[in-house]
């Protein structure tokens, strides 16, 4: 009988769905204002473009990603007041790459932090991407 409950175990530790664990990068939760954070879109995973329609919610993989996120700060008004305070664009969007080392059963959420003082050499980095939470959630 001992022998049959360690083989179903072992079976069970050797299948492919108990070693396949995996988390979410997760773009479609709106981020605190009170924080000033901004909405982002996923455009890339790892160098792999994402389709439009599952740019929210995203199954990865354990593990180190690339995620190439598009900024979408002048979509609130909040946020185009402040790039016309620091006379940017409202038009431009940038997208920059946040590396994020999934856990299993994790949520990622990120979004984009305003840097209301960019550095006068790289009038660009006006943002980066940020984890804003990490969630526990069961992935299947």
């Amino acid at each position: 009988m001992r022998r049959a409950f360690a083989i179903a175990g072992w079976l069970l530790l050797a299948s492919p769905l108990a070693q396949a664990a995996c988390g979410y990068v997760d773009a479609s939760a709106k981020p605190p204002a009170s924080k000033d954070l901004y909405r982002v879109v996923v455009r890339e995973v790892d160098g792999v473009k994402v389709d439009g329609g599952d740019a929210g919610r995203i199954k990865l993989d354990v593990g180190m990603h690339r995620i190439l996120v598009q900024e979408r700060i002048a979509d609130e008004r909040r946020g185009r007041s402040k790039l016309g305070q620091i006379k940017l664009d409202k038009d431009s969007v940038m997208r920059k790459i946040i590396e994020i080392n999934i856990q299993a059963d994790g949520a990622y959420l990120v979004a984009a932090q305003l840097i209301e003082k960019p550095s006068a050499d790289a009038p660009a980095d006006y943002w980066e991407p940020v984890v804003w939470r990490k969630q526990l959630v069961a992935c299947r």
